[in-house]
Order: C-alpha cells, then structure tokens, then sequence
C-alpha cells in the first residue's frame, strides 16, 4: 500500500530499460551499443518515502541487461530540484532530457511551454489519479464536517508537496471553517496510510485523509474497514508524472518514449508490476490535470496566497509554523 509516486520512481528505472546505464564490464557481448547521454530531473517532494539510493541499486541489474537489449550504452545523470525554480533554470539552460514531477510543479512549467507530458502510471487498468477521502470512525454515517472541530486528525499525502492538506484546508476554507490548525484539536501530517488508517478504525483518533486508492487496498485486505465512513471527498487527482522538455528534443527521443510506454512488456520488468499491482505507463497530455489546476487554483484564491505560494504553503514547514 505504498504511495503510488513511490512506485512510479521505482518503474521510471525500469523504464530505462530502452536508455539503461551500462558498466564496461558488460559490454564484451554488446560491441555495436549506440551510445547516448540521458540527463534526469525530478522533484524532492516525490522522495516522501523512497530512498534514492536503494531505488538505484535494485534496478542496477535490470537497467544494465535491459539497456544492452534494446542496444544502448547511456551514459545517466541525475539530479534532485528542490524547487520549482531549480526546475526552471535547469529546463533553460538545456540541461536535462527527462523529468520526474509531481503535479504542483509541473503545471507551471506547462503553461509556461517548458515542458509537455510523456507518461503517467496507471493502477488496474485505470489511470492512476485518486479522490482524498475525508474518513471518521462513526458507523451510522450521521458526522459532518463542522461536528470535527477540535478533534483529532491524521493526513496522509501521497507527495511531499502534501495534496491531501490542501484539499483539507480548501474543504475548511470553503465551509467558513477556517484553518485546519485552529479548527482541529491536533493535525498530524504522515505520507504513509497505515497510521492514518489504522487509529481511525481502532477510534485512537476521529478523522483522517487518505487516498481511496489506499483505503479500497484496506478493505480488500479486511472488509471490517468498510465501516469507516467518507465524509466529504476532492475530485481524482493525477498527482505524479515523467515529462519531457518541449525544447531542444533528445535526440533518441522515440526511443526513450517508446521504452517508458513498453516498459511493462519486458520480463525483466514484469514481477515488480505484478507485485505492486502497478500497470503500465500511459501517454497524457495536460488536461488530465484540470482537476489538480482546479484545486490548486481554489486552493490559492481561499487562503489569498500569491500565485507561486503552493508549494511553500503547502509543504509541512509552513503548516507546522502556524501552528506554533
């Protein structure tokens, strides 16, 4: 029941399967690999419970074999933007040929012609974009919103940029109830769903937000979860994606499409599908986006935040701020 952006960093090195990252040690068997320069982006807010560097060295192995099958010897490169400014400046400078974004940076640099979208993740079958559920323990279904001031409340979002906060916030705002720091007797902020879940059902805590992707895997695992009941819900939410910059284009581009699309075709790259339950990569375009727009849009108007303020009022910091 891991955050779907975790999965979608795990597979995107599987699907460098078509570009992989070969030692020389391997290339005896290889002698007419094209050789090609691969330089990645991606947003800190998507590292919320994956360790970079174990993420690399479990798909050491698929990205060497798999790389020399589809004939490329790439020479990889990788960097981590902690912000959507670093983004920017790396997008004009012409420096990098791959980007792994969460949605809030990446609808920026779309509007303004930086980038356009390569693949998102889907989840059986479905595009992988998830409503936050507002859930509470109470069995007859009667809680309303207002009935939640001053008690307790857990959020789990799936990014670092804390979507599930800000539908929060956005719900309170909306019903004149303020902000959730003051209207909540304590507000937890966590980016994994089992301690968000879990004290809600045993009533160790009233209400909590959580993604319905994670709370159907609950009740698939126990029906008991079924009691738990939605309150309130945001619109589905397409939260991650790998794009590419609009401009200058690499010169393998199709290629280095062709392989995140096909990924899932590859046995090498066919079990970690499997046990994640994780589909293939699908192409998008922006419109798939318009109800994470619509949010953040809302969002801002609200709160009356300026218009490049998500991501700083979003994060845990300034959360954790107002309520000191």
């Amino acid at each position: 029941m891991k955050s779907f952006c975790a999965n979608l960093l795990l597979l995107l090195w599987l699907s460098y399967a078509g570009m992989g990252l070969l030692e020389a040690a391997d290339l005896a068997g290889f002698p007419d690999l094209k050789r090609a320069r691969l330089c990645v982006v991606a947003s800190e807010s998507m590292f919320a419970i994956v360790n970079w560097g174990d993420a690399v060295a479990s798909m050491s192995w698929w990205i060497r074999q798999l790389g020399a099958m589809r004939g490329f010897q790439c020479e990889t490169e990788m960097e981590i933007a902690r912000s959507f400014q670093q983004s920017r400046q790396t997008l004009s400078e012409h420096a990098v040929d791959l980007l792994v974004l969460d949605t809030p940076d990446y609808l920026p640099l779309a509007k303004a012609g930086f980038v356009e979208t390569v693949a998102v993740g889907t989840s059986r079958g479905q595009l992988a974009a998830y409503p936050y559920l507002l859930l509470t323990n109470d069995a007859a279904g009667s809680m309303q919103l207002a009935g939640l001031r001053g008690k307790p409340i857990v959020v789990a979002s799936r990014t670092m940029s804390n979507m599930g906060l800000v539908w929060l916030e956005t719900l309170l705002a909306e019903n004149r109830l303020g902000r959730a720091a003051s209207f909540f007797g304590s507000v937890e902020i966590i980016n994994r769903p089992s301690p968000c879940v879990l004290p809600l059902f045993v009533g160790k805590i009233d209400a909590c937000i959580v993604s319905s992707g994670n709370f159907e895997s609950f009740k698939e695992l126990n029906s008991q979860f079924g009691r738990l009941s939605v309150v309130a819900h945001s619109e589905a939410l397409l939260e991650s994606l790998i794009a590419m910059p609009t401009q200058p284009q690499h010169p393998y581009r199709r290629e280095v499409i062709d392989s995140i699309l096909n990924r899932h075709k590859t046995t090498a790259s066919e079990q970690p599908g499997i046990v994640r339950k994780v589909g293939p990569q699908v192409r998008s375009s922006i419109t798939q986006f318009e109800s994470m727009a619509k949010l953040c849009i809302r969002f801002r108007q609200l709160l009356k935040l300026p218009g490049d303020g998500l991501k700083q009022i979003a994060g845990r910091l300034d959360f954790v701020r107002e309520r000191n």
